[in-house]
């Protein structure tokens, strides 16, 4: 790259937006989502219900080192504690559970209206035309704003105010400028002052930037007072309560956990509220600063402050942080270099990782918790795509703004890595206060899974920067607005994925959750049917992996991201090389809007390599993965599987194993590109992501022609077109490969540059002990391109990304009917697979919880089943007893007519088995799913052999059926046993029948 020394280069500082708005947006959001997520146990007060029945009724323990044990027994019965908790703990009605966040915001919006009138309330404020000489001023200010502002504000005075100083307020629609009488005073002995501070006044009206202000103030002034107090109040309560009652330490932790959570977020607010009030001083500035007002004849008075000398830079910048208004040096600075505009705010960047993920978590704990039947994984992902707006919307414009000034004077860019790294850690301590990956602990159960929340978020800002790069390399057009939407939309894809997954899966894991080994096996088994076999090891080494790999590459938005990670640069750079430079950059010398307004003589070019750094690796990669896949071809052919052992786990391993292949040919190209000079992660992404899609691409061709090589046959012996999606048809196996394929692509080239840059550093190192210079990478410079080079280029732009789109829809819309079925629909596939993927773990508990909890399931419908299936067996046995003769069953036609119905309500019976909880208590547990079996077993043969007037069948399905009536008695036996309380009011009455499973 090379660079022109820019001496006093300037930079307006709207160049692509100011960025307050999307700020004020991450505020605005926070507040709402947090307000509805904090007031909904109030809420939920006035709706007392037995969610606690329900739980203990799944065998749940309240100790919070439980958690994940808890967590794991209620989703694995679903069926039942869906059921039950819409029952007995119904969620408040909808209306409720939005009246929290809608009176915030009403009483937000009345506050903005009301606060400038109470500023100009009698006694605190005179209308300026009610002054004597008010009307020079007037005429002043007005001349003031001719040509400056739409609307001159309406003018009042504070005759008790002896400071030099005004202050605008109202709205953008209605502004009104308050003038200290200081001021007034000071209008004609000393002109610039009064000038200058009645034009950055007027600039903030110029800029628009009233209303933001109050709203921001009355935002956090109402959140103050009518969520965070009365949450303070109610959990302080409850702890107070708890702790009088004898609750154990590990309540009392969970307690003081939520007293944190809303503290946190008030401190989050306070920050994000600094900075929008902050930064609107500053672009008020340069604004009047641009009209020619005499700033620095103000601030040349104004000395810095003595309390500043004797702090820590790290004190310095948190109370710098905390103010609503820039010290005077800061405000002076900006005049020559509005760098603190542009810069890349660490703690700017960690409130907005932690604001994110507070909402994130507030949404699921607003919307998704109460009302989890009705979700799909399609509303799942509506509500992971506001966090991830929040995080692309500031972080796209900081690092764009940051990269922008940086090209425009001709310094080094940011990478990214820096504000990934604080991103990261942002989102790491939301999610830890949040409790969402600690159980309302205070630690994870596995903490390193939450490097790989930094690490995302790394990878997240790194290619956005490289994305602004590029932009600002080549882009032709004459404004980067349109390049900086495309990346903002990829990134809010990007993240909106990412968030989806953690919410239902990263989280899980971090809390200590894992798969059951046996049942992950099993899973894949079953998940691929047919008749075929693998090697074991095949199994057991993929088995882990399939399951993490499957679950983050269906979810919704997981194909378009995927494609949209590599495309966005892929569309970037090959505009430029398209094009003859940067088009933007040609109109330094105009001022305004999202131009580079400087000395146009300051602005450095920086020319990005030539596309063929990306594209060749590329083609190397589909070559090795098409090499790959015919290599598996030629490996399993001489298995010499015969003709009905070419299914199952036979097929599973002949997709994985391409998969595997694929992913290979990407990882190459994305290691070759990433060893190139220059923009290494675009490079490795373009590489890994075209040579993935060209992979699959050859893959499909391969797998639909298997059969037409002898010695590359698989599962067929003929030769004839197949397509591949229909031979590896059972358990979609064929979709599993393109979605994978498709996510492992950016993956691999993430690690592919994560590598080359670790390995860059350590050679550095190498060289800096050596004291021998290290090798710097050449830059390639552009060339001119023929017309049919750019026609080639411009060819490619546009078939490369249609292509990989036009994939990733066809597998969404594949998905679209699995992913728009709400959980309730999904719930019998979901708990059974889960139980054997999961298992269903019996917590160690005291001998006092295991009685509450199988009291709560005696309770809440375990009688009514037992008690029926006790009446059932003693009704069959008054059947039965006068048709024995000397130990043997007479059986006749009346006796299995009268008997018919009996076995047909002990089926009925037996069936809620599976559906309704286990028994807490494993004994019980053992002899009700005994009796669930066996009559499940038998019943249907009694049935119908009473219709045949079968003798023999009945007699011997009657007495399985009463052994397992036997069972029913056992385990109602145990459970008296366990409750040990004749009198206790769970035997009297009716018994509650369990409620019906959402099937």
């Amino acid at each position: 790259m090379t660079t022109v020394e820019p001496g006093r280069a300037r930079l307006d500082e709207r160049i692509l937006g100011a960025g307050t708005n999307s700020r004020f947006a991450l505020l605005l959001l926070l507040l709402v989502a947090a307000s509805g997520y904090l007031l909904v146990p109030v809420v939920s007060a006035l709706h007392p219900g037995d969610y606690e029945g329900c739980e203990l009724a799944a065998g749940v323990d309240f100790d919070p080192a439980h958690a994940v044990a808890a967590a794991t027994r209620m989703v694995g019965q679903t069926l039942a504690f869906l059921p039950c908790v819409a029952r007995h703990a119904p969620p408040p009605p909808l209306w409720q559970i939005l009246a929290g966040p809608a009176v915030v915001v009403a009483v937000a919006a009345a506050a903005t209206t009301l606060l400038p009138l109470w500023k100009q309330l009698r006694g605190r404020c005179v209308r300026l035309d009610l002054v004597p000489g008010g009307s020079e001023i007037a005429a002043r200010v007005a001349e003031l704003a001719a040509g400056r502002v739409v609307q001159v504000p309406e003018l009042f005075m504070a005759p008790a105010a002896i400071s030099r100083s005004a202050a605008v307020f109202g709205t953008n629609g209605r502004p009104r400028l308050l003038l200290d009488g200081g001021l007034v005073a000071c209008r004609t002995i000393d002109p610039r002052t009064f000038d200058a501070v009645v034009l950055h006044e007027l600039g903030h009206v110029a800029n628009r930037d009233l209303t933001i202000t109050y709203a921001t103030v009355a935002l956090w002034r109402t959140f103050i007072l009518l969520v965070i107090t009365p949450f303070l109040l109610w959990w302080s309560g409850l702890g107070v309560f708890g702790i009088a009652a004898g609750a154990g330490p590990a309540l009392t932790a969970v307690s003081m956990h939520y007293l944190a959570v809303p503290v946190v977020i008030a401190i989050v607010v306070h920050f994000a509220r600094a900075d929008v009030l902050r930064s609107r001083e500053l672009y008020a500035d340069l604004t009047a600063s641009r009209w020619g007002a005499p700033l620095e004849h103000v601030w040349a008075a104004m000395p810095t402050p003595a309390g500043h000398r004797g702090l820590s830079r790290l004190s310095r910048v948190l109370l710098d942080r905390m103010r609503t208004h820039p010290r005077w040096e800061i405000r002076r600075d900006a005049l020559d270099d509005p760098a603190p505009l542009f810069a890349v705010s660490p703690l700017l960047m960690f409130l907005t990782g932690a604001s994110a993920t507070l909402m994130n978590f507030h949404l699921m704990g607003h919307i998704v918790a109460p009302h989890v039947g009705d979700l799909s994984d399609w509303l799942g992902q509506g509500l992971a795509a506001v966090p991830a707006a929040v995080v692309a919307a500031a972080a796209t414009a900081v690092l764009w703004r940051a990269v922008v000034r940086a090209a425009v004077l001709g310094r080094p860019a940011p990478t990214g890595a820096r504000a990934g790294l604080w991103l990261g850690l942002g989102l790491t301590a939301g999610s830890l206060v949040s409790g969402q990956t600690t159980g309302e602990l205070w630690l994870p159960g596995r903490w390193w899974v939450l490097v790989l929340v930094v690490a995302a978020a790394v990878a997240v800002t790194c290619w956005t920067s490289q994305c602004a790069r590029l932009a600002a390399a080549s882009w032709p057009g004459r404004t980067l607005r349109w390049p900086l939407a495309l990346c903002l939309i990829a990134g809010w894809l990007i993240l909106s994925a990412w968030f989806s997954w953690w919410n239902y899966y990263g989280a899980m894991y971090a809390t200590g959750f894992w798969f059951d080994p046996a049942g992950l096996r099993w899973s894949i088994a079953h998940w691929f049917p047919g008749v075929g076999t693998a090697h074991p090891d095949t199994t057991d080494v993929m088995a882990p992996t399939i399951a993490v790999l499957r679950y983050a590459a269906y979810q919704p938005l997981t194909p378009v991201a995927a494609v949209a990670a590599w495309i966005t640069p892929f569309a970037l750079w090959a505009a430029g090389a398209a094009g003859r430079g940067p088009g933007w950059l040609r109109l330094a010398g105009a001022a305004g809007g999202d131009r580079a307004a400087a000395d146009t003589t300051a602005p450095a070019v920086w020319q990005a390599p030539a596309l063929r750094q990306a594209t060749a690796p590329a083609l190397m990669g589909a070559a090795i993965a098409t090499v790959g896949v015919a290599g598996v071809q030629a490996w399993l052919h001489t298995l010499d599987a015969g003709p009905g052992q070419r299914g199952g786990m036979y097929a599973f391993s002949y997709a994985i194993w391409s998969l595997w292949a694929i992913a290979a040919g990407a990882l190459v190209a994305a290691l070759v590109a990433a060893a190139s000079a220059r923009f290494r992660l675009p490079a490795a992404l373009i590489a890994a992501g075209i040579g993935a899609l060209l992979g699959l691409g050859a893959a499909t061709v391969l797998i639909s022609a298997d059969g037409c090589v002898r010695r590359l046959s698989v599962l067929n012996d003929s030769c004839t077109w197949r397509p591949a999606w229909r031979q590896l048809q059972a358990g979609n196996t064929f979709g599993f490969v393109a979605h994978s394929a498709l996510l492992l692509a950016p993956v691999t080239a993430v690690a592919a540059t994560a590598l080359a840059a670790l390995i860059r550093l350590a050679r550095r190192s190498i060289h800096t002990k050596d004291g021998t210079p290290a090798p710097r990478p050449v830059a390639t410079t552009s060339y001119a391109r023929t017309g049919r080079g750019r026609a080639g280029v411009v060819l490619s732009a546009v078939g490369v990304p249609c292509a990989a789109l036009a994939t990733a829809a066809v597998l969404m819309a594949g998905d679209s009917e699995a992913q728009l079925a709400t959980k309730a629909r999904q719930a019998v596939t979901m708990q059974g697979a889960f139980r054997r993927t999961a298992g269903l773990p019996v917590l160690p508990v005291s001998q006092d919880m295991r009685r509450r909890q199988v009291h709560a399931w005696y309770r809440l419908g375990g009688r009514y089943l037992l008690d029926h299936a006790a009446g059932d067996g003693r009704s069959m046995a008054r059947l039965l007893r006068p048709a024995m003769r000397d130990g043997h069953l007479e059986v006749t036609a009346g006796l299995m007519a009268r008997m018919r119905p009996l076995c047909q309500d002990m089926m009925n019976v037996a069936a809620w088995e599976p559906v309704y909880f286990q028994v807490p208590d494993p004994g019980a547990q053992a002899s009700w799913h005994q009796f669930g079996l066996d009559v499940r077993s038998a019943g249907p043969t009694c049935v119908q052999a009473a219709d045949r007037t079968d003798a023999d069948g009945f007699r011997t399905s009657v007495t399985a059926i009463m052994i397992a009536a036997g069972k029913a008695l056992d385990a109602s036996d145990r459970i008296r046993a366990i409750i040990d309380d004749p009198s206790d009011p769970v035997y009297k009455g009716e018994p509650a029948e369990p409620p019906q499973p959402r099937l």
